[in-house]
């Protein structure tokens, strides 16, 4: 056990993290309890199992002469310590490689470990090797790494040489086994414990209810699940719910009002006023319960609302929330975590911290910069996303094929030659007196036609190896390379315009939702009677939203079918199974496909599109329906169904629904695998345990606005008949002109020769 450890042991007193968005003002809260001493002792034991997939792991780790390190990340939560951990690790090399001479090195946070051997006679074979891991050299985020120290002659050799190669599988795993640590009840830490920073894997947070949580109850929980699903941010989250009992090998949230409350806690005094707190479970106190408690459903909501803007300000084990100012709903488009449509966007805004934008030899990774954009802008016709590149390099010695490659979304965009001091044009400057950077600057034009919801710039820097001799290259290991900060994109003067309905604005950004980030313009309609599988479903997608805004879902509506009529005006989540969503079979007439119990009804349109690249802000096909089939079936399935809102002319709808409560959880498993997600798109996707199968079909409706002119144009695009039309109207009236012109023109001349 290292220093830091024994320290997170003893003292365990840990701020909270600070919330950044500014729309709320802070409640205030009293504190009911007396602040005590953060001690913390050590519980049960967990093992937890990882492969390098889950890790982060895209593939095979590639190793080669001069890739340099490569390896996955993971972190060690704070509410547990690790006692002991190994890797167990599948790879296969090169057999060209001098096996005393070679091996590979296995670094957790640069401490070399261990070693893997490359013997002559298993080249090419896929080995085995477990290696123990030093729990001492932990630390709160880890880095395990591989280095390739390989040779092929025990001449001078090329680092590059094609021979010089090793794979790492993705199925290689890590196993920590931790002890966890009982934690005094705390509200400072929030959110930890039930979210750790550290953990790199997917949120998993159960929710606990009394048995048919009102619609008040469940707003309240969608609040605090986008608050949890912002937190998580690219692990991902899902929340499962229990009616009356808490899980017991995980913490959890649980909601509870006087009239309305879990069964376990049936001996509880009566609450007196909105409150949040922390408690241990009795039975286990390593894990902790998040109670968020009320007389009744408005109190609990004012509850949910402050937690979720005002944790900051907590501290202790309650805390009594007296008042939250919630101010008025935020703008379109305003979310934190896309990019701003008012200015350019610079880098800086989009990462975390300077390091991503710098990289250096040996082996240069690839520098990448996400952000995100609102689905619905119109850039059709335009001649790109400006982007205005700046960046530093050590020159190359020589000028060759060293250069710069920018891609977006790994298509490429343009690449840029590495110039020489000598080769230096007026440009090119140093970057700092007495420095040994070029500093350069480039403006480009991004495809917008490339550019979906969710995007990444990808930078490459690539210096070329000059060998000058036989055993002698003019590549050193000074290399260094970096974009500016300053760097920006501009999506500023893009109109808002799409074609609707698109799944795939849904599953990728929670749009047309998360117009509004705090879902304002927004409601969720419920069964009557929901399942613990319909709690989960709409929490699980209000954690997306958060996740895709950055901001929690302060003003979102969920509603029961019967009072639908309050959100008429709103965008409508309707989620549920058949019967017990009446919506299902009240709307089967507005779309062309109908999923009941066992009943089915599914049509194809005349004629189907699909977009190439991620951008679809329109749509050119025919999807009116062509045939159409019904039948009746045993089995389950669960679907996304897209249409245009029967209350109101240009809202939308998105139905989230299956044949029975059992299956509606396969929408959320596909959601969680990124293949799946693609295939969502149109206006129908039925949800299989085999796949995901889309269609575009029904009524297609425009939402945003455009200038008249450029309607017109937009209108003519998808209606050749119409242009060829317009261009004969156009033809025959310039010739009418003329004629008349002509014939006043002669009738002049008549006029003055009889004169």
């Amino acid at each position: 056990m290292n220093l830091r450890q024994i320290g997170t042991i003893a003292l365990l007193a840990f701020a909270a993290t600070p919330f950044t968005a500014q729309t709320a003002a802070a409640p205030k809260v009293t504190n009911t309890a007396p602040q005590v001493a953060s001690v913390a002792t050590l519980g049960g034991s967990v093992t937890h199992r990882y492969t390098f997939k889950q890790l982060g792991a895209e593939g095979a780790l590639a190793l080669s002469g001069n890739s340099g390190p490569m390896g996955v990340n993971f972190g060690n939560r704070r509410d547990e310590v690790i006692t002991s951990a190994s890797v167990r690790i599948n790879y296969i090399y090169s057999p060209a490689m001098i096996a005393d001479l070679s091996h590979i090195q296995i670094r957790l946070n640069g401490q070399v470990l261990g070693i893997l051997p490359v013997p002559k006679e298993k080249a090419g074979q896929t080995l085995t090797q477990e290696i123990p891991l030093d729990p001492r050299y932990f630390t709160d985020f880890n880095q395990l790494s591989f280095n390739l120290i390989g040779h092929y002659t025990s001449d001078c050799e090329d680092l590059a040489h094609s021979s010089l190669w090793a794979q790492i599988s993705p199925q290689s795993t890590v196993e920590l086994n931790v002890r966890r640590l009982v934690l005094t009840d705390e509200l400072s830490r929030l959110p930890e414990p039930f979210f750790d920073r550290r953990d790199t894997t997917s949120l998993v947070l159960p929710f606990v209810f009394a048995s048919n949580p009102s619609a008040s109850t469940q707003r309240a929980a969608a609040v605090l699940a986008s608050m949890f699903g912002m937190q998580a941010g690219w692990r991902g989250s899902r929340f499962p719910v229990n009616f009356d009992t808490p899980p017991t090998d995980r913490h959890a949230i649980v909601l509870a009002t006087n009239e309305h409350r879990p069964a376990f806690m049936a001996d509880w005094p009566p609450i007196e006023a909105p409150t949040v707190m922390i408690a241990a479970d009795p039975a286990d106190p390593s894990l902790k319960r998040l109670l968020v408690l009320g007389r009744n459903d408005e109190d609990l909501l004012l509850a949910a609302q402050a937690l979720a803007v005002g944790r900051a300000a907590m501290s202790g084990s309650r805390a009594v929330v007296k008042s939250a100012a919630l101010n008025a709903r935020r703008q379109p488009y305003d979310a934190p975590n896309w990019v701003r449509l008012d200015r350019p966007t610079k880098f800086g805004e989009l990462i975390a911290a300077p390091s991503e934008l710098q990289t250096q030899s040996n082996g240069f990774q690839t520098l990448r910069v996400n952000f995100r954009v609102p689905p619905d802008l119109f850039t059709w016709r335009s001649r790109g996303v400006p982007l205005d590149l700046k960046y530093r390099y050590t020159p190359p010695r020589k000028f060759n094929d060293s250069r710069l490659t920018v891609a977006i979304n790994n298509d490429l965009v343009r690449a840029f030659p590495l110039k020489t001091l000598e080769h230096a044009d007026n440009a090119l400057r140093l970057s700092a007196p007495g420095s040994d950077l070029f500093s350069e600057q480039n403006d480009i034009l991004v495809p917008a036609f490339k550019i979906g919801s969710r995007n990444q710039l990808q930078f490459n820097f690539s210096f070329v190896t000059d060998k000058e001799g036989r055993c002698t290259s003019a590549m050193g290991d000074g290399h260094r390379a970096a974009i500016d900060p300053d760097s920006t994109v501009d999506f500023s003067g893009f109109p808002h315009y799409a074609a609707m309905p698109n799944l795939g604005f849904f599953v990728s950004s929670g749009f047309p939702f998360t117009r509004y980030a705090d879902l304002s313009d927004s409601a969720v309609v419920v069964p009557d009677q929901s399942t613990p599988q319909d709690l989960e479903t709409l929490l699980t997608l209000m954690g997306r939203m958060g996740e895709s805004t950055g901001y929690p879902a302060l003003q979102v509506r969920v509603v029961q079918a019967a009072a639908l009529s309050s959100a008429a005006d709103a965008d409508l989540l309707v989620i549920g199974s058949s019967p017990a969503q009446p919506l299902i079979r009240a709307w089967q007439d507005k779309v062309p496909s109908v999923l009941e119990a066992n009943r089915r009804l599914a049509s194809q349109p005349t004629q189907s599109y699909r977009a190439v690249y991620a951008s679809g802000t329109y749509n050119t096909g025919d999807t009116r329906p062509q045939t159409s089939t019904q039948f009746d079936t045993n089995g389950g399935l669960a679907a996304l169904v897209g249409f245009e809102s029967p209350l109101k002319e240009g809202r939308s709808v998105v139905m989230v629904i299956a044949s029975d409560s059992a299956t509606l959880p396969q929408v959320l498993n596909a959601l969680t695998d990124p293949e799946q997600i693609a295939n969502i798109s149109g206006s129908i996707a039925y949800v299989r345990a085999n796949g995901i199968e889309s269609t575009d079909v029904g009524h297609t409706y425009y939402i945003g606005e455009l200038s008249w002119l450029d309607r017109i144009w937009f209108f003519l695009s998808a209606h050749p008949f119409w242009t060829s039309m317009l261009g004969v109207l156009a033809v025959i009236t310039l010739a009418f002109a003329i004629l008349r012109t002509l014939k006043g023109v002669a009738a002049r001349r008549l006029r003055q020769e009889n004169d």
